[in-house]
């Protein structure tokens, strides 16, 4: 609600100086005054921090503005520094559609580009971020590999997406783009559908899910956790439908070939749709 707040009335590190702006500033985050210190002193990312989207406009309209790196202190987490694109910070920023689509205009190959700390390309901070579906299918459509590409947490974007509680267009723009992304798994051991299961995402998104790889009903996580284990503990609105769900393909497996829960993954399929 205070990030809500403060997006309103657009109050950044622009109007810092003013007390009831700072107070604000601080209690949504405590490392602001550190991270007003190390501002950027490159226009652009300045113009991005400041959320001055018009002045982003202009300046996105010179590629060589779009191709500078730069050092973000705190730029996931608050603490951990990351080199950058404008385009990567855009997207954690919040910028809106028509800015993110002329950086990406003016620096196509920005959207192949790993920030530093995560290893994350620029669809991975959409989805982190919660981005606006047509942003997220403005990324996709540019850079389609994306979607199977994970970062140094083994997270694609879809892991991101899910975990953030995504509207279901974006997931349907990831499951259709690059259904194998489906099949991948971070450094825990999850899958994309043990995430939608665990996080009560709605029927539609897990039968999504789940038709673009069937056999993740039958993985556990590194710690033995299965599908329907997690199905079960769920308390979310739907959550008796998303465990039928989850039970009658497993059933619909066991008559092809009866398996136990798989512990061994399987390996990622980069072919992109």
């Amino acid at each position: 609600q205070k990030l809500v707040e403060a997006h309103n009335k657009k109050r950044s590190f622009r109007n810092w100086e003013d007390p009831e702006t700072r107070q604000l500033l601080l209690e949504i985050n405590p490392y602001a005054p550190y991270q007003r210190e190390k501002m950027p002193t490159h226009e652009l990312s300045r113009a991005i921090v400041e959320e001055n989207w018009s002045r982003c406009l202009s300046l996105a309209a010179d590629p060589a503005q779009c191709k500078v790196w730069n050092t973000r202190e705190g730029f996931f987490d608050g603490k951990t520094a990351s080199n950058c694109l404008p385009l990567h910070e855009a997207l954690v920023a919040h910028a809106p559609f028509e800015v993110i689509e002329a950086l990406v205009k003016s620096y196509p190959a920005g959207l192949a580009a790993y920030e530093s700390s995560y290893k994350r390309l620029p669809l991975h901070c959409a989805c982190r971020k919660n981005a606006d579906p047509s942003i997220v299918a403005l990324l996709v459509n540019q850079y389609k590999a994306a979607c199977v590409i994970a970062d140094s947490l083994t997270r694609c974007p879809i892991h991101y997406a899910l975990t953030n509680g995504a509207e279901e267009p974006i997931i349907e723009i990831l499951v259709k783009a690059a259904p194998a992304a489906c099949k991948s798994y971070d450094d825990r051991g999850w899958t994309p559908l043990h995430v939608a299961v665990n996080v009560g995402a709605s029927q539609k998104v897990v039968r999504m899910i789940v038709d673009a790889n069937p056999e993740a009903v039958l993985i556990r996580t590194d710690r033995g956790t299965s599908i329907r284990a997690t199905a079960h503990k769920l308390q979310t609105p739907g959550h008796e439908d998303v465990e039928a769900l989850i039970q009658q393909v497993r059933e619909e497996m066991d008559e092809k070939v009866h398996l136990p829960d798989m512990k061994k993954k399987p390996s990622l399929d980069h072919e992109v749709a």
